[in-house]
């Protein structure tokens, strides 16, 4: 696989969420009760943080000690640590093969990011196992919850396809 970049004419698809949209407070509380026991990958250093401050326990985390385009203080990494350089809109062979080694892993991983870690997203859900869940922040909307289904594949797959030929997506 080579490295993707995102186009400029899907920029504004990527915003609307690819999965349910929490918006309102507890958010996360609700998104604990969804999820139960079932496996978790979250993507964003916030989403990580909150979601295991209430009891979620991610099996990978990724992140790149950002948020909105600032450093921050992020909660220390947890398991085994993969880093994977990934620049601005790209998704990165680097990064998608490391997200395919942490969901294949029995261990529990932190990914970090070095560069922007948003559109791990996209290869988080095309990795992940039927019956998972993806968890990211939606900037200035709310917290995002992917069901991995063959839905969700489907439309991810879509997406990346897209990228891949660098066409505009029309809906």
């Amino acid at each position: 696989m080579e490295d993707l970049i995102l186009p400029d004419t899907l920029r504004p698809y990527l915003r609307k969420p690819l999965g349910e949209l929490f918006t309102e407070e507890g958010a996360m509380e609700r998104i604990k009760k969804r999820v139960r026991d079932s496996k978790v990958i979250t993507v964003g250093d916030v989403v990580s943080s909150e979601a295991e401050k209430i009891g979620i326990k991610p099996k990978l985390k990724i992140i790149d000690f950002r948020t909105k385009r600032k450093n921050i203080d992020s909660h220390e990494p947890s398991g085994r640590v993969i880093r994977a350089k990934n620049p601005p809109a790209h998704i990165t062979k680097e990064l998608w093969d490391a997200v395919r080694e942490a969901v294949n892993s029995d261990d529990e991983v932190t990914i970090i990011v070095e560069g922007e870690e948003d559109l791990a997203v996209l290869p988080a859900v095309i990795e992940a196992d039927w019956g998972d869940y993806v968890i990211y922040g939606q900037p200035e909307q709310g917290v995002v919850l992917v069901s991995c289904s063959d839905d969700s594949k489907l439309h991810v797959g879509i997406i990346i396809k897209m990228i891949m030929d660098r066409k505009e997506l029309k809906i």
